[in-house]
């Protein structure tokens, strides 16, 4: 009998870029290890990136969950649709840079959407999910983020039902290159810091992609951390032909700090 587990994640195709390939690759092979995964995912979200293709690699055995999202970037881009998208990536332009409405937009991202801006995706989806764990007897529950605010998902469950969960972090939380240009007022930087002291030391295990994050996360918390790097899928078709160039490529973001 494969055991059920339970992923919450944001990025879900049709999302592109590379927040997205972690978890729809695990999804796919997790079944190989005897576990059924069961995806949880917003209903309407507002991706910065679209990929259609990737729909293709979704398995189509196994159970997609939706729930509606409230997303403010849509509100957002009103003021300057620019400037929400970059943000939204976690892609914020230099200081000297920004124009008023960036400031602003900063300003309320930061201080007013703790940890981020699907904060208001919490409430309904433990609601429904308690529900739902209690019903099908999920054995585990796996959050990975950014953003962040889904793992207050993983822990209202844990606190609640006790259930086993692991935080998944493919990127830093409060050290993550960005967090220094939200505005942040000291308030604001101290409810960040409690919340990731919260969850890294309520999950019962914490994943993340590389080393450096698992150094910094011990100086908050004793619990188990692995780190699982980011990789490829050998099985994905490739058709190009190689020439006789040497060539090395980065796939992200690359951060001044």
């Amino acid at each position: 009998m494969p055991k059920k587990v339970l992923i919450i994640t944001y990025y879900w195709p049709p999302a592109g870029g590379p927040g997205v390939q972690r978890w729809l690759k695990f999804v796919k092979y997790l079944p190989e290890f005897g576990i059924e995964p069961i995806v949880y995912v917003p209903e309407n979200p507002h991706y910065p990136i679209i990929d259609e293709t990737l729909a293709t690699e979704i398995p189509k055995s196994i159970t997609i969950l939706k729930q509606s999202i409230k997303e403010p970037y849509k509100w957002a881009s009103l003021f300057s649709k620019k400037a929400s998208k970059t943000i939204s990536k976690g892609i914020i332009s230099e200081r000297k840079r920004q124009n008023i409405i960036e400031k602003a937009l900063l300003y309320v991202r930061g201080n007013f959407f703790i940890p981020d801006a699907r904060k208001n995706w919490v409430k309904p989806s433990v609601e429904y999910l308690k529900a739902y764990i209690s019903k099908e007897n999920i054995e585990v529950v796996i959050t990975t983020g950014p953003p962040h605010s889904l793992h207050l998902i993983g822990l209202k469950l844990k606190e609640q039902l006790g259930v086993k969960w692991l935080a998944d972090f493919r990127d830093p939380w409060t050290t993550i290159g960005y967090h220094k240009q939200l505005k942040l007022t000291k308030a604001s930087l101290e409810k960040h810091k409690d919340l990731e002291k919260q969850v890294l030391n309520t999950a019962d295990q914490v994943l993340a992609t590389s080393f450096t994050t698992k150094t910094e996360f011990q100086q908050i918390t004793n619990k188990p951390i692995e780190v699982i790097t980011n990789g490829y899928d050998a099985e994905t078709p490739v058709d190009f032909k190689l020439d006789s160039k040497f060539s090395l490529a980065h796939i992200g973001s690359l951060l001044s700090k």
